[in-house]
This record gives C-alpha cells, structure tokens and sequence, in this order.
C-alpha cells in the first residue's frame, strides 16, 4: 500500500497546505502521514476510509486522520479542495482555542480510529452553507498561494472557523438517545489510547504536555477524562508504574539505587526517594534488604 509522505506534500516551514485537484478517476487506496480534509466542489464520488464508505457530493467536506486508509472512486471526475495539516498543528497552533477545545472534546479527529459505530466522518453543507463555506476555502487557498504578511496568522484563523463549522454540522445531529453510552464509550478510548502510549514511555521523561501532543488532545480535557476512568491523575498512574519497577528492580538485580533511578525515568534524586518512600515506606535501600512480598 502506497504512503503520501509528509516530506512530499508539506513544505518543512508550513504545518498547512492547500491545494485545488481534479480527478477524472479515482485513486487507489492509500495512507498518508498528515491530516487531510477534502471539501467537494463539483462531481460525485465514493470514499472509502478504513473500509467505511462515504458517498460524497458537492458540499461535503470528508476528513481523513493521518495513519488510516483512504481510496475513492468517480465517474464523471470530481474538483475538490485538498487541506493537508501535519498533525503537530492541532495541538501546537490550536491549542488555546475555544472552539478547538471543543473538537478535541468530542474526539473529531483522534477517535476516528476507533469510532463507536453511528460516528461519521463526512459533514455535508447544502445550500447557503454550502455558498459559505466553499468561499471560505477559496480565502483560504488564495492567502496560501500568495503569502503575504500575517497569511499564516490569517489561515490559522480560518482553520478555526472551518473547524467549528464542522463541529456545528456534526453536533446539529447528535442529540440521539445512546448519547451517554458513546461518550462513555470515547472516554475509554482515550484512556486506552493514553494507556498504551504512556505505558511504552513511562521510563523516559515524559509529561502531560507531551502525552497531549501526542494524542491530540487538550491537556486540561485529557487529564480530566484520564481521573474519570482510572481513578487517578496522569502522574499518579505514571509514578505508580516507575515505583512498581522500581521496587521490582531491587527484589531481581544488583543495580545500584542511582541505576535504577535513571532507568525508570528519574533525573531528581531527591524525588526519587521521596516518591519510593511514600509508595513502600521505607527507603530503597532498607526495600532491598526487606522487600514486600
């Protein structure tokens, strides 16, 4: 399966790019390391994301998460505009936005992955809306192509008001019975998501800042779901991790206490033992002598 890679379509200065295509056929399926957000201007298509078809027409705006499979079909060629961002901007440029806040909330482009069944990734603009939306696109494409000053400021402001036109579209008919069920159901997956990530690195230095950019979260949001589900903040579950190896190590090795703590993560000696002792109550190296079954 072919990858569009990031060096390919992004210039290393830009984290956005926008580009106008038409296509006679379709293309093959494929995964790409960005975001790609594909407004529908003329033409009929049929879109498949990991297998999940979407049957677009013009004024449909599909969003596609980087890592996941893409391919789509025409007959009579479809126009569109193609939105590439490379997945740092979401966290790194947006991350104080109100309205972004409020994406990373519902999980609109991370929980796709994983999208209990009902979720979409299609928001259609008929109408008015359509006329709206697709003049905002074009702003957008002509402050790219041209670049004059502040245009990187200025298309910013324009992802942040196409986001929350999509997030509009899609909350506008998400009040159905089982709501409660799927945001308990996007709650487990984002601590599953962080789980995962932060159980391969919780050895190394690591923060919630990180953690966040990695996932594509809002720190605040993400912390508050992780309490919710495991019972404990981010840096308790992280510290129990660290102090389970911990205590591991001194049972099973000879490693030296200053080993150990770089090992699994720590740099502050003095936090080390500070933390090990409110785990064990006592100190490493009394552990060692007198571990706990």
């Amino acid at each position: 399966m072919y990858t569009f890679e990031l060096e390919q379509y992004m210039d290393p200065r830009e984290n956005i790019n926008i580009i106008y295509c038409t296509h006679d056929m379709g293309c093959e399926i494929h995964r790409h390391e960005f975001v790609e957000l594909i407004f529908i201007e003329e033409g009929m298509s049929t879109h498949y994301i990991d297998g999940q078809r979407y049957d677009a027409r013009p004024g449909d705006l599909i969003f596609v998460n980087y890592g996941q499979t893409h391919s789509f079909e025409t007959n009579d060629g479809i126009s569109y505009y193609n939105l590439l961002y490379v997945p740092e901007f979401f966290s790194a440029q947006l991350i104080n936005s109100e309205s972004i806040y409020e994406i990373f909330e519902i999980s609109l482009f991370r929980e796709f992955e994983n999208a209990p069944r009902g979720c979409t990734q299609m928001a259609c603009f008929r109408g008015g809306e359509y006329l709206k939306l697709r003049e905002l696109v074009e702003d957008m494409e002509k402050e790219f192509v041209r670049k004059e000053t502040g245009y990187r400021s200025i298309l910013n402001g324009y992802s942040r008001v196409l986001f929350s036109k999509i997030l509009r579209k899609l909350k506008s008919g998400e009040k159905r019975s089982g709501e409660k069920d799927s945001a308990q159901k996007c709650v487990e997956t984002i601590t599953a998501e962080c789980l995962a990530y932060i159980d391969s690195r919780c050895f190394e230095k690591i923060s919630l800042k990180e953690i966040a950019e990695r996932t594509f979260y809002n720190p605040s949001y993400l912390s508050r779901m992780f309490r919710m589900h495991c019972g404990v903040s981010l840096s308790e579950y992280i510290k129990e991790k660290r102090m389970a190896e911990a205590g591991r190590l001194l049972k099973d090795t000879d490693l030296s206490n200053e080993e150990i703590m770089n090992r699994i993560g720590y740099t502050d000696k003095k936090q080390f033992y500070s933390n090990f002792k409110e785990v064990y109550g006592q100190t490493p190296s009394s552990y060692r002598k007198n571990p706990l079954p």
